[in-house]
This record gives structure tokens, sequence and C-alpha cells, in this order.
């Protein structure tokens, strides 16, 4: 029995499995953190020595929705911080990162500046602050991401949260990169056939597991569909792709087992980055 299948039981009201899933499902989110400082001079880097670690905590003990999620998700980043500045009382670092949930998400942020100082807490706030906003931003963006797997654009209070911070960033003294970061925001809210497609991906594969080969047609016509649509479009293509570099091997493997040559050999048009694979499992059909 998957967690997917149990969450769907979840959401058709089963009390007791409900609880049950309550009572032994882990959930909130696990942060694996890095940070690379070795291109600072000795006592900067000292200053963030515990950064990394300060950030996953604050990731993983943060309340980012006002409901349960519904499995546990995992966030990853990895920042290289490149220089460092000071400014009357204000420690200032500018840096790069790198942000992923391990799977079909990944993102490069390749500008962004920050104030810190050795011991500063980090709290969510509605407030904007260069460090924790940056941070409240990717994961928001990631976990929205997540979000829309589990039910139709089931990450949309989260899109609509990162958004928020991001036109902040925008007005802010430290605005580098959040002009980028609100399009890019835009873009994933707003792209509705690459939402589409990852729903309806996981959704068919619950529904197969549960023995509704109908629904599950229908389900994979609706994703094939979309991703044609998300990949030819250039606000959404990179999403798609990416999820596509992440999932290929899977969704060609599901494919050949729901028995259903035409969404193999329209995926395969489409996603000519993994054709050779399609085309081997075409040539075991």
């Amino acid at each position: 029995m998957t967690h997917r299948y149990i969450y769907l039981l979840m959401k058709n009201q089963i009390y007791i499995v409900l609880l049950w899933v309550i009572s032994l499902s882990a959930q909130g989110i696990n942060a694996e953190i890095k940070l690379d400082a070795q291109n600072l001079d000795d006592i900067p880097r000292q200053a963030v020595s515990q950064l990394a670690e300060d950030i996953s905590y604050y990731i993983e003990n943060t309340q980012w929705t006002f409901e349960e999620l519904p499995t546990e998700f995992k966030i990853q980043a990895t920042f290289y911080l490149d220089s460092y500045t000071e400014s009357g009382y204000q420690k200032i670092y500018t840096g790069k990162a790198f942000w992923g949930n391990n799977d079909d998400q990944k993102y490069f942020d390749k500008s962004w500046q920050f104030a810190f100082n050795q011991g500063d807490a980090l709290t969510r706030s509605r407030s904007f602050n260069s460090l924790s906003s940056f941070i409240d931003y990717w994961v928001l963006t990631i976990l929205g991401g997540d979000l829309d797997t589990w039910n139709q654009f089931g990450g949309s209070q989260l899109y609509t949260e990162a958004r928020q911070v991001a036109r902040m960033g925008t007005n802010d003294q430290f605005s580098i990169g959040w002009k980028e970061r609100l399009e890019d925001i835009e873009k994933l809210s707003r792209n509705q056939n690459f939402r589409k497609m990852k729903f309806a991906y996981y959704e068919a594969i619950d529904l197969w597991d549960l023995g509704h080969k109908q629904e599950v047609r229908k389900l994979l016509d609706e994703f094939i569909s979309n991703m044609e649509i998300s990949l030819k479009r250039q606000d959404s293509r990179i999403f798609t792709q990416n999820f596509l570099n992440a999932k290929y091997g899977d969704l060609g493997d599901f494919l050949w087992e729901v028995g259903e040559l035409s969404y193999l050999q329209r995926l395969m048009r489409a996603d000519e980055v993994h054709r050779e694979h399609y085309e081997g499992i075409l040539a075991d059909w």
C-alpha cells in the first residue's frame, strides 16, 4: 500500500484510516542544506560556519501550511558564498544557490545578496528579510510544486505566498535577483498545462494501483496532451523537461505496464531528449 493510496483514503473521509495515518506517518519536511564558503576570508567564513544547520532547523521547524502535509517532503539546497562586504553595522554576503526536492524540481539561483551577523536568529515574518525571505520563497515554491502532485493545483496558496515574498524583495535594498524570482514564480503558477500534467501523472499511477484502468487511460491522455503543450511553450519548457529528466524511466515502464502503445509513441515524439530510451521499450513491446 503506497503512501499516496493511504492519502486517497484520507481524502475519502475514512476516519479510522485517517487516525491511523496521522499516528504512524512521518509528517513535515526533511531539509538537506549545504554551504560552501571557501571563497571567503577566515572571519566571515567563521561567521557563517553554523548557517547551514540553522537553515535546516528553520525549514524543518516552520509551519509552512495550515493543513497537515500528506507526506514528508524533501528540500535540498547548496549555497555558494562568493563575496563579503561591510556597510556600517551590516555584514553583507553575495552568492548563488541550487535548490530542489531530490526529484523533478531543480532550480539555480544565480545571484543573491543578504545581510547576516553571527548569532542572528532565523524567524518567519510578514516583513522582508534578505536571508529568511530568500529561504521562504524557495521552500514555498518547492512545496507548492510537490502539493500540485497530490491535488490538482494543490500548491496554489503556497505559490501565492512565494509571489508576495518576491514582490517585497523587488522593493528591498537587497533587491538583487528578486525581479527574476518574481518572474519565475509567475511562470510556474500560471502554467496550468504543466501543473495539470504533473497531477495527471501521479493520479494515473494511484488509480492504476487501485485497479481503475478506464480512468487511468483518460488521465494518461490528459498527461500527454498537457505535456505536449507545455514542452512547446517557452515559459514552461525547462520545468517540463526537468520533470521528464527525473521521470522518463518510470514513465516509460508505466506506459509499458498499462499497455498503451500510442501513448508511448506520442511521448517519444514529444520528449526528444529521451527518445533512445523509449525506442528501447518499443523494441521489446
